[in-house]
């Protein structure tokens, strides 16, 4: 076994581990390790979801779903949250669309969960999350208030995993790529723009 994949079965292992520390969080009442277990394993999942994608075995589940309600569902889970950032608001935006659209759910989610933390952690007061679409993309929006992105970050076509910045270390933004290049319709492929918009402005944009 070569250490990538025992890596990644270690990875699972303390997902294991860190999801039954927070039931037994849950039990005692204690929200905040709760919270702080869950971003926890919610970051080692994202890490092996880049070790499959890069050894191509990371596939799409694509189903029905609706974009209002994914969005009202991730900003409601950090509602008190006591993770960095806990003083900034975390908003929906009014206009997302709530009829049904195609892609993976468990994978969308995942990618805008890393975003918002790393936007969480830069913004100054707000970040806002959105959706909304045409007729040829649907596109997720996560916005903060904070000093934007990086030039360097914003120039680069690609973000090596481990180079670090007030947006995380590359790792979320790599995975986004890799989950958007998965989403393909009419020979389209999804992609993701960074852009400073008075602040950070992430969009995750998939063919439809």
């Amino acid at each position: 076994m070569s250490f990538a994949d025992y890596a990644a079965l270690t990875i699972h292992e303390v997902k294991n581990r860190l999801a039954a520390l927070a039931a037994r969080a849950d039990s005692r009442g204690d929200r905040d390790t709760v919270r702080e277990a869950l971003a926890a394993a919610h970051a080692l999942t994202a890490l092996l979801a880049c070790y499959k994608a890069e050894n191509g075995w990371l596939g799409v589940d694509i189903g029905a779903h609706v974009p209002a309600e994914m969005v009202a569902e991730l900003v409601g889970e950090l509602a008190g949250s006591a993770e960095p950032g806990g003083g900034v608001e975390v908003v929906a935006a009014a206009d997302a669309p709530d009829s049904v659209f195609f892609y993976d759910d468990a994978l969308v989610r995942l990618v805008l969960g890393t975003a918002i933390h790393n936007a969480r952690r830069s913004a100054a007061q707000r970040v806002v999350v959105g959706a909304s679409a045409d007729e040829r993309w649907l596109k997720f929006t996560v916005s903060d208030d904070g000093p934007g992105y990086p030039a360097e970050l914003l120039d680069a076509p690609v973000l090596e995993p481990g180079s670090v910045s007030d947006h995380g270390t590359g790792l979320g933004l790599t995975l986004a790529r890799q989950v958007a290049a998965l989403h393909d319709h009419g020979g389209r492929h999804g992609g993701v723009v960074l852009e400073n918009r008075n602040g950070a402005h992430f969009t995750l944009r998939l063919p439809r």
